[in-house]
Parts: C-alpha cells; sequence; structure tokens
C-alpha cells in the first residue's frame, strides 16, 4: 500500500521489533512509520491492553506531530 502512495505503517510488540526492521528492508519500505508497544498482547488482562493501545496512540500522536 505503501509504495502505491497510500499512508502505511506497522505496530509491533517489542520482541518483533528487529524482525518488523529486517522485514521492511527487505521489501523495500525502510521509510514506514514503525510503533512499537510492549511484548505480550496475548492472554494480558483487558487494563493491560489499553495501556498498551496507549502506548500506539501516543506513538501515533507523536508521528503525526500532535504530541
Amino acid at each position: 500500500m505503501a509504495k502505491r502512495g497510500t499512508p502505511s505503517g506497522l505496530i509491533g510488540t517489542t520482541v518483533f521489533q528487529n524482525l518488523a526492521v529486517s522485514e521492511m528492508a527487505a521489501l523495500g519500505a525502510t521509510g514506514l512509520p514503525l510503533i512499537v508497544i510492549q511484548h505480550p498482547l496475548g492472554g494480558e488482562k483487558p487494563e493491560a491492553v489499553s495501556r498498551r493501545a496507549l502506548q500506539a496512540v501516543e506513538q501515533l500522536a507523536s508521528l503525526l506531530g500532535r504530541a
């Protein structure tokens, strides 16, 4: 999508950050924004998932210049 001009990015957890960077490089998408939240998500209580979501929103706001 990014190669076609659609604003794009990736959200992943800390454990997969290096993999995400490697894959983006392999795909020629090194300029994509990468939002990284704490791992894990699976098995977490709703409060913990909400904290992860807030991490993502804060990083997104920063990327958009609104932080």
